[in-house]
């Protein structure tokens, strides 16, 4: 695993891991809401057994999270975030493209998806409008903070900071996502797995059963009995079940 730096258009810089493999097939890996490239280990552990069966994996640092530079988060920035990280891959000779994203980053997938995009993985994905009371405990406090000064602080258990800064455009971006409009355009084979337990990931699990007819005909829904949206108890599942699907769907060759 090799630490890594690159910029987005804005010129923020973005630190990334990269695990280099004999291919030419690279898994961007993006992060959910308030996470970092690690996503509490989950990536660190499923990008080494990826590089393992020959993919390279880049694992990435959004704006604002982790040690990139500083920036308010909302979503619109991550999109750019994103798709600096495929330029990047780009530049690095990368010839095949797939996208790994869990939670917030199932929607950043989702939403930077290009023709050259092979397939996806999406774990507790965010598919569609979710209103954003029910993403994370906002007490009355940070949001009123929010409204007046433009954005709120998120102390978080994090190697690389000790917050997170929310711009208010991020808790309108949760709520007016456009789930048509987002897939519509999506014309690749897609992993969607999904938990049964907690509030959240119930609730975002049939968010993306109401939409299900917009994903492509090749998507295929895996729902976890017992898992929440961390899946934290699954993760040999989860590996399994992603390396069947990139065996399957995203040939080395």
């Amino acid at each position: 695993m090799e630490r890594i730096t690159f910029k987005n258009e804005t010129g923020l810089t973005l630190v990334g891991h990269f695990y280099a493999a004999p291919s030419k097939a690279i898994i961007i890996m993006t992060h959910g809401f308030l996470s970092n490239k690690s996503s509490s280990g989950r990536f660190d552990r499923f990008a080494l057994k990826l590089q393992q069966n020959g993919y390279n994996v880049l694992t990435y640092d959004c704006g604002g999270y982790g040690e990139s530079d500083d920036t308010a988060i909302h979503f619109e920035k991550q999109v750019t975030d994103l798709r600096a990280a495929k330029q990047y891959s780009q530049q690095l000779g990368m010839e095949k493209f797939a996208f790994w994203g869990h939670s917030l980053g199932g929607r950043l997938s989702l939403t930077c998806y290009d023709t050259d995009i092979e397939t996806m993985i999406l774990t507790g994905p965010v598919t569609g409008a979710i209103a954003y009371q029910h993403v994370d405990n906002f007490s009355k406090e940070q949001v009123a903070q929010c409204e007046s000064s433009g954005s709120m602080i998120f102390y978080v258990d994090d190697p690389w900071r000790t917050e997170i800064v929310l711009d208010k455009q991020m808790l309108l971006d949760f709520d007016q996502m456009d789930q048509a409009a987002t897939l519509q355009k999506v014309n690749c084979p897609i992993l969607i797995i999904h938990g049964t337990e907690g509030d959240l990931e119930r609730e975002l699990t049939q968010i993306t059963k109401q939409g299900l007819d917009l994903f492509p005909k090749s998507t295929k829904l895996i729902e976890l009995d017992g898992a929440d949206h961390g899946f934290m108890e699954q993760l040999n599942e989860i590996e399994t079940l992603g390396l069947h699907w990139l065996h399957e769907h995203f040939q080395l060759s």
